[in-house]
Parts: structure tokens; sequence; C-alpha cells
């Protein structure tokens, strides 16, 4: 009975969709950086991507910057990269100032328009995460903090 509860709580807290289905592959994404520069972000070949959706004043996305910065701090490079999208409602300069205050080393842009989320199946809460497999395929979404244990368990059988 333990063992369902427990399968339980992981499948609610990291496998939970939105209302709208994500696209199986990732489509380009037009980002903005906080400086206002536009970026058409798709990974290269090979290169695994966390792509994770946060605010500056969420209290659960502030709390797992530590981890998604050491993400790309021991695995970042050729192969891997954490990137950071602001959701709509985040001013550029904010996001720029949050940046700078909680020491992300990570690559950080801004959804203005909200329009990346919901190409990606909508973003109710934050934060949210999403696994891209090296060959630009979905294949993992996280709602709430990111457990560093699971990340590195599928990132592990994704052999990175």
């Amino acid at each position: 009975m333990l063992v369902l509860l427990l399968v339980g709580v992981y499948v609610f807290t990291q496998w939970r969709g939105s209302a709208a289905t994500p696209p199986k592959q990732l489509p380009v994404l037009v980002l903005q950086s906080p400086s206002g520069q536009w970026l058409d972000y798709q990974p290269r070949s090979g290169e695994v991507t966390l792509i994770n959706f946060w605010s500056p004043d969420c209290p659960p996305c502030v709390a797992e910057i530590p981890v998604l910065n050491g993400l790309q701090k021991w695995l970042g490079g050729a192969h891997f990269t954490v990137l950071g999208v602001a959701v709509a409602g985040n001013a550029p300069i904010v996001v720029a100032q949050a940046k700078s205050r909680y020491g992300i080393i990570y690559p950080v842009y801004v959804d203005s328009s909200g329009g990346v989320s919901r190409l990606l199946g909508g973003v109710t809460l934050t934060p949210t995460s999403l696994l891209v497999n090296g060959q630009g395929r979905i294949v993992g979404r996280y709602v709430g903090a990111i457990s560093l244990p699971v990340i590195l368990w599928h990132l592990l059988r994704m052999r990175l």
C-alpha cells in the first residue's frame, strides 16, 4: 500500500500535464533576452535541454535555482543545457535583476506574450520544466520544483 501511495505522489508531482497537449517534437522557440534581443532557439542535434518556466516572484521557482545552477555547472556544455524561460507578466528588467540577484548561470529568456508557453502545451503553474532529448523530442514534463534525484535518474536513463 505504501508503494502505491509513493508511486501516486510521484506521478502527481512529476508528470502532471496541462490543459493542452504539448507537441512531441520541440518546435523553434522565439524568445526574448532580458536585454531585449530576440532569439530563435532550437537545441543542437545531440543536445539535451531542460526548459524551465519560472517567475522571479515564485518561491518554489527561486528555491529550485540552486539545483538548476548545479545541473548547468555539472553537466552543461555541448550535450546539455538548462534554459530558463520567465513566464508572461514578467518585465525583462525584472528578469535581468532576478538573474543577477539569484546568481543564475544558465541562459534566461522572457516569454512576454505567453506564446512559447502556449506552443508547448500551456504552463498553468510555475515552475514547470520540460526535458528535451538529443533528437528534439519532449520526453518529460515536470510541474513543481525539480526533484534532483528524479531529473538525474531521467538524465542517466538518457545516457547523458
